[in-house]
């Protein structure tokens, strides 16, 4: 029987889940209280303020895209692939952290804009290395980013034609197909 997530947990799943529904204003430290469970006071006794919240959810989403880092350095030859079908899973435990920092960035948080930059990074430098070409890196890149949006967009889990998993296959196909 698994344990039940810790308070901190909790607190900076409850402070993710209001920015990626709601946004950056209504993430208050009354309404991540309410959302996790806990009094302010259980809150701030964890977390003295949203600064501190934003860091462990900074810390969360840095670690959640070093496993995703290790996932595409252990079969190089399926990165792309992996990058670009991983696009789809708009509710992936990274793909929602990596929104609610996306949210933090669109407002006045530096830290967030230089984490996702980051991040970015990271993962062009692991697609470089098993891809070995910088333009083909930034059309799978840019194709798994087109990728999300569209799959964000439905909202209801229905798939549009172009994030129709069979879609995406036959457009992978056609990536191998590309002489560079």
């Amino acid at each position: 029987m698994g344990h039940a997530p810790s308070t901190v947990h909790r607190l900076v799943d409850a402070y993710q889940d209001i920015l990626v529904s709601d946004g950056e204003r209504s993430a208050t430290l009354d309404a991540i209280a309410q959302r996790a469970g806990v009094s302010k006071g259980g809150l701030t006794y964890h977390f003295k303020s949203k600064d501190e919240l934003a860091s462990a959810l900074f810390e969360r989403l840095q670690a959640l895209v070093e496993a995703d880092l290790e996932v595409m350095r252990a079969d190089p030859g399926q990165a792309a692939t992996y990058y670009v079908k991983s696009s789809l899973d708009v509710a992936s435990p990274l793909e929602r952290c990596n929104m609610a920092v996306t949210r933090l960035a669109q407002g006045s948080h530096p830290e967030a804009n230089e984490l996702l930059a980051k991040c970015r990074t990271q993962w062009f430098d692991v697609l470089m290395d098993a891809v070995g070409h910088e333009d083909m890196v930034h059309l799978v890149m840019l194709l798994g980013d087109g990728i999300y949006f569209n799959a964000s967009l439905t909202g209801t889990g229905a798939m549009p034609e172009e994030t129709d998993p069979a879609t995406i296959d036959r457009i992978i196909g056609l990536i191998g197909t590309i002489r560079y």
